[in-house]
């Protein structure tokens, strides 16, 4: 075979998330629990002895309620494990999340709601049929996402980012309140004003406590602050948690979010594309996970996200599938 001349010169984003994350990964399980002398088993955390920090408060009322302490100190024990190992793999969404977080000006426990939805997985389905990180129905796409036979924008996690974090805005601006504005997203906002007018009050706790909400949008708040408070105040509590941090408490450089497009106006494999760029068919998919039939859609213009630095070669690359 001949030499790739596509992208010699472009590192992945994931491949370099991939490698940070199993550098970090051997760093979290190994090296911390021999610094703090405890072995972590497959079901608990290490024991809370090393506490360092002061406790940082998120910003909300309701942290230290028998409906969330409980859920946090689930979360540092018996699943400990199984929310670091979301954490980890979500890196490089959670970055990417906390980054468009940050730009907006919104709540920063808003990075923990793909926990509470979807364990963070680009593709997750519910029996109900909402679909994607941010969990979106069908219904609820419009005006944010974009959805037909070739593309389903709610798998995209990038996009899906985007709309969430202006459908949670939006919400904010009916309800003047962010743990309202915040269930909403979970009930829809028609519920949650019915809910606001039954009470005569705009009291979460109240609320929720009172039997105005569905128990599933009653424990949706719980849950979300039980797991901000548990990572956020890992240091406080001496129970560590993946954090997408350096030592300085700086967001992780990994350029989250940084890629380049190339724009087509008819249909186009992926995959046929992927193999003509000499590049991971896998990785080519994960970044276009919104195209549901694998190829662009006939008959209208669509951007392919590509790694960084691969436009030209990807413009070269459709020139030569086109030939």
């Amino acid at each position: 075979m001949g030499r790739n001349i596509y992208g010699r010169k472009a590192v992945s984003f994931f491949r370099r998330a991939i490698f940070t994350q199993i550098l970090r990964r051997l760093a979290f399980f190994f090296i911390i629990p021999a610094f703090l002398s405890v072995p972590l088993r497959a079901e608990s955390a290490p024991s809370a002895e090393n506490k360092t920090d002061s406790y940082k408060q998120l910003g909300f009322s309701g942290v230290d309620s028998p409906r969330v302490v409980p859920l946090r100190e689930k979360y540092q024990t018996t699943q400990y494990k199984w929310l670091c190992g979301i954490l980890d793999n979500a890196e490089p969404y959670r970055i990417y999340v906390r980054n468009e977080i940050e730009k907006r000006g919104l709540p920063p426990i808003l990075e923990y709601l793909p926990v509470v939805e979807s364990n963070y997985i680009p593709t997750a389905k519910s029996k109900s049929g909402a679909t994607g990180m941010w969990q979106f129905m069908l219904n609820s796409v419009k005006p944010f996402l974009h959805c037909d036979d070739y593309i389903d924008e709610r798998l995209d996690p990038w996009k899906s980012t985007q709309a969430a974090l202006s459908k949670l805005k939006e919400n904010y601006d009916v309800f003047g309140d962010w743990l309202l504005a915040i269930t909403a997203y979970n009930c829809g906002a028609g519920a949650m004003q019915r809910a606001v007018k039954k009470a005569g009050s705009r009291d979460f706790w109240h609320l929720s406590e009172n039997g105005f909400l569905t128990a599933q949008a009653a424990g949706y708040v719980p849950k979300l602050l039980a797991v901000a408070d548990a990572v956020e105040n890992a240091g406080y509590y001496g129970i560590p948690f993946p954090s997408a941090r350096d030592e300085t408490g700086k967001t992780i450089d990994m350029r989250a979010g940084e890629f380049d497009y190339v724009t087509v106006k008819k249909s186009v494999s992926i995959r046929a594309l992927a193999r003509e760029l000499r590049i991971d068919e896998d990785e080519l998919i994960h970044l276009n996970l919104a195209l549901v039939q694998g190829c662009t859609p006939p008959h209208k213009e669509y951007e392919i996200r590509l790694p960084e630095g691969m436009k030209a070669s990807a413009e070269y690359a459709l020139h030569n599938l086109n030939d």
